[in-house]
């Protein structure tokens, strides 16, 4: 089989414009799943069962779209960045062919769309933790909603909790749930590290105990439900380094989407096709037929969420409103879920996650394709011509 393959393609702001319009409207309509990967990644079910706490799950459109502002925005500029990284990369590894053409072998395109998922990472890490920061405000929400519907007397995000005999508390999240969505106040976040002193009740923040901590009491009670809102919360409790929560893994974990995605694909080409010699598909010289290419699609698909789905579950803790305080870097944070919850919190949300992947991806190609066809036609029309 050749290895190698010539170098052609769209205009580059032909691409640009229909690129990031594919990426935003297959994120825009893909987006619920991720919504509901996130809350179950991150929601102590078993917590939530021993305290009989009701579902905290979207109750309406609406809420199934909190936090898809923040990854449209992302996304957008995400692909933007592939986009110009990838073309360039690939233009810079190019070789001169014996027919006068440029052409780059497979391992090189492999190459390049690991080191474009790397560098544009950067751009989609503080609007994932803007995403996640607004999810766990829907999600509070509906808790605080539903514990008083259900007559819960006691305060689920633990800001003020008062021992109904006065007795010392030895730990309240032995007598109580207490929110893994709310922000942990000093003596919330002492009782969860288990080095707290018993005391006999807990009280709304004071000025005594700091503006942050009254921040705290203050979010607790009212989330911030808005894209702006939220990046003015984010940045008044953790100033800048709030937005780069989960930097390392993230780039890990874009770095193996990429290399499992690009690897797996292409292996599986080879052997679905393995003599092949034609040059009709651009791509790694294979020809498939429509079936065989979804095949391929959802294979990708999931190997890509079975090596990386505990990546993505580290990372969405990492980048939680009580991230930095409970969680001290990615090994500790898997061995954490793993003590506390078992093996199978490292592949929560992998269903919803692996249809997004496998539906993102056709969506985003057809979409691509139509915007393409539309901006070349309207690119050879002329205005004002006689």
């Amino acid at each position: 089989m050749s290895e190698e393959s010539s170098i052609s393609g769209d205009n580059l702001l032909t691409a640009l414009f229909s690129g990031t319009t594919a990426a935003a409207i297959s994120s825009t309509l893909t987006y619920p799943l991720d919504c509901i990967k996130t809350q179950q990644q991150l929601n102590d079910v078993g917590r939530m069962h021993k305290f009989n706490i009701p579902g905290n799950y979207p109750s309406t459109i609406a809420q199934l779209f909190k936090g898809g502002s923040a990854l449209v925005i992302g996304t957008v500029m995400k692909n933007s960045a592939r986009l110009v990284l990838y073309n360039w990369l690939t233009k810079f590894m190019t070789l001169d062919g014996s027919d006068g053409h440029k052409k780059i072998s497979a391992p090189r395109i492999v190459i390049a769309g690991v080191m474009s998922g790397f560098l544009e990472t950067l751009w989609i890490i503080p609007f994932e933790n803007i995403k996640i920061t607004m999810i766990q405000n829907m999600t509070l929400h509906n808790e605080i909603v539903r514990a008083a519907e259900h007559g819960i007397k006691y305060d689920v995000t633990g800001t003020t909790v008062l021992n109904k005999h006065h007795k010392p508390i030895a730990n309240v999240f032995s007598k109580q749930y207490v929110s893994p969505h709310a922000y942990f106040t000093a003596d919330i976040l002492s009782h969860y590290k288990g080095n707290n002193k018993p005391t006999s009740r807990f009280q709304v923040a004071s000025k005594h105990q700091g503006s942050k901590e009254i921040l705290k009491a203050k979010y607790n009670k009212h989330p911030t439900m808005t894209f702006l809102g939220t990046i003015r919360e984010i940045y008044s409790l953790k100033g800048l380094r709030g937005f780069l929560s989960g930097t390392c893994i993230t780039m890990v974990r874009q770095v193996a989407i990429s290399t499992v995605w690009l690897s797996t694909y292409n292996a599986t080409r080879q052997l679905l096709d393995p003599h092949s010699n034609s040059n009709e598909q651009s791509w790694f010289g294979h020809k498939h037929t429509a079936i065989q290419l979804i095949g391929l699609h959802l294979l990708s698909s999931v190997a890509v969420v079975a090596a990386t789905e505990p990546l993505d579950v580290i990372k969405s803790h990492l980048q939680l409103k009580n991230g930095k305080l409970v969680y001290k870097d990615s090994l500790s944070t898997a061995y954490r879920l793993f003590m506390e919850q078992g093996y199978r919190s490292l592949w929560k949300g992998a269903l919803p996650r692996g249809i997004k992947i496998a539906v993102n991806g056709g969506l985003t190609a057809s979409i691509y394709t139509y915007v393409d066809q539309l901006a070349g036609v309207a690119g050879g029309q002329t205005v004002f011509a006689e």
